[in-house]
């Protein structure tokens, strides 16, 4: 969910004197914090294109008086990189396969002063999301924008029925995080498990009260691989969205960042969710919120290498070849001024550009109906993983559920307003 920018000039009229802007408490007291930029291969391209970049440190990315962009960062070398490393790892004994998911499904509808926010044909879609989902396949799945119990309680029935166990956290805080995962049960050995349920320090305020009860999380999962013995970490969250409140979600990656490097060198560590943000963004300013240009697109990106650096892993997306997002966003020819495109937006071109990068676009027809042309395409879902060593190996990686579904008398229409990415993972 990003949300709904229309009513926030309403909604600060409401909010509480606070400032959004965050710095985290412990800055400093991880040696993560002191690498300088230039001598980090995830952040070198962060340094190239920022004023005084060979001097900063990855500290100094928290505050935005210290970052002054001269171009867009481009993480073409960064995304080759993860590419190359994993493409000379030698092959496998005797792996076993995991097929894993990460999905927002966009399952909203809540009312709170004076609007009603909601994700398009919602009554339709979570009436056979559970169903359809649980039919595929997936070993492991991290959903995102499950908000309502009811809808956990039809994942936790259609979960019973197709073997699957599932999380959602507490009664009390799964409505403001709104995630869940599911995994295979016959992949649980009967060592124990632990489960983990954080709400972050940096939020939106105004998303909770007097917004639509929303306060972004993470929910944790470890248990022992059955076929492989191998210990498994799994974390799914959902970012503070919106290119302004940068700082929030980059925050937000150094917890999530902290908790996946926490584990053993030993044990696998997967993270899926929606993190708001792409890799990659030609201009800074672009886009609309209805009332002014939105800019700060370029410190948005940050959050990609802050993810990759803080919690020691690697994209999923980029293992096999590098992922597209430079090329597919320069593929795109967009009029990178919001007049001209919002004339002629990307949903008239669809055909052009290849599915398998952007998982929000509005070449998704709910997507384009919820937010209209106001932003940038981008890659907002992932599959992370950290192995130190060197047990897992990337299969495949792709888009999924990016065609419209036969919803009978309510017509075709896909079953999110984002795309699925997936990842086939090997385990040793």
């Amino acid at each position: 969910m990003h949300a709904h920018r229309l009513t926030i000039a309403a909604l600060l009229t409401l909010a509480p004197a606070c400032a959004d802007d965050e710095i985290p408490n412990d800055l400093g007291s991880r040696p993560e914090d002191d690498v300088l930029l230039i001598d980090s291969p995830i952040l070198q391209h962060l340094a190239a294109a920022l004023e005084d970049g060979d001097t900063l440190r990855a500290s100094d990315l928290f505050f935005a008086e210290r970052l002054r962009f001269t171009a867009a960062p481009d993480p073409s070398q960064l995304l080759a990189m993860q590419a190359s490393e994993h493409g000379a790892l030698p092959p496998l004994a005797e792996p076993a396969t995991l097929k894993v998911l990460t999905y927002n499904t966009g399952l909203l509808s809540r009312w709170y002063p004076f609007t009603h926010v909601g994700v398009p044909k919602y009554r339709e879609r979570r009436a056979e999301t559970a169903a359809r989902l649980l039919a595929d396949g997936w070993d492991v799945l991290f959903l995102q924008e499950v908000w309502d119990l009811v809808d956990v309680d039809r994942f936790a029935a259609e979960a019973k029925a197709q073997g699957y166990a599932i999380y959602a956290g507490s009664h009390e805080k799964h409505a403001q995080h709104g995630l869940v995962m599911l995994v295979r049960e016959a992949l649980i050995a009967e060592a124990e498990q632990e489960f983990a349920e954080v709400q972050y320090e940096a939020q939106r305020e105004i998303e909770l009260f007097p917004g639509p009860g929303i306060k972004r999380g993470l929910l944790g999962w470890s248990f022992t691989h059955a076929p492989t013995g191998r210990r498994v970490h799994l974390y799914a969250t959902h970012f503070t969205a919106f290119p302004e409140l940068w700082q929030e979600r980059d925050v937000q990656a150094r917890v999530l960042g902290g908790r996946a490097r926490s584990h053993a060198d030993e044990d696998v560590v997967l993270v899926g969710g929606d993190l708001n943000a792409g890799p990659y963004y030609p201009e800074d300013s672009f886009g609309s919120d209805g009332e002014a240009t939105l800019s700060g697109w370029w410190h948005n990106a940050m959050m990609y290498p802050l993810m990759l650096h803080y919690g020691g892993l690697y994209d999923s997306h980029s293992a096999l070849s590098p992922a597209q997002d430079v090329a597919r966003m320069q593929q795109l020819k967009l009029p990178f001024e919001f007049g001209p495109y919002k004339a002629e937006p990307l949903a008239g071109r669809c055909a052009e550009i290849p599915v398998d990068t952007f998982t929000g676009t509005d070449c998704n027809s709910l997507y384009f109906g919820q937010y209209g042309a106001t932003e940038y395409p981008a890659r907002l879902d992932y599959i992370f993983v950290r192995d130190v060593g060197q047990h897992v190996r990337v299969v495949s990686s792709a888009l999924e559920y990016t065609e419209p579904l036969d919803f009978g008398a309510a017509g075709r229409f896909e079953l999110s307003d984002h795309y699925g990415q997936s990842a086939t993972l090997q385990i040793e």
